[in-house]
């Protein structure tokens, strides 16, 4: 993941493939698909390496604010701790597998995984009430 975040955030700021691969991913700058893989590529290493996800504070943080997005968003502001919290990197990736492979998995596997967990404290994620929504 990181090698893939590397190689696309190094590709050449004119290069016209590089603003087809992010609108092919559903986005309309370059810079905001980079951000997005920084931000995935920074959970991934955490997860790796064993470390604590729940109610931890994000460093890297991607983009939220996309214009005309392609697939489907939120509709309405993100608050503070959406932001800062895994929830919106964990929505980066589930709007970029919609994109890549439509059948995919991903919020089947999240949705098990708080459901066989009820004691997990998922607002500390980032998940707000009625989130699903």
């Amino acid at each position: 993941m990181g090698t893939l975040s590397k190689l696309y955030k190094n590709l050449k700021q004119q290069l016209p493939e590089k603003a087809a691969i992010a609108k092919e991913m559903g986005l309309n700058l370059h810079k905001k698909l980079s951000s997005w893989l920084e931000a995935i590529t920074y959970v991934r290493n955490i997860i790796a390496h064993h470390s604590r996800l729940w109610s931890k504070n994000m460093v890297k943080r991607p983009t939220k604010n996309l214009n005309n997005p392609i697939g489907q968003w939120f509709d309405n502001p993100l608050t503070q701790v959406q932001t800062k919290k895994p929830f919106l990197i964990i929505s980066c990736m589930v709007y970029l597998c919609n994109e890549v492979t439509p059948r995919h998995q991903i919020t089947t596997k999240i949705l098990d995984l708080f459901n066989t967990n009820p004691n997990i404290l998922i607002y500390k994620l980032g998940f707000l009430n009625n989130w699903e929504n």
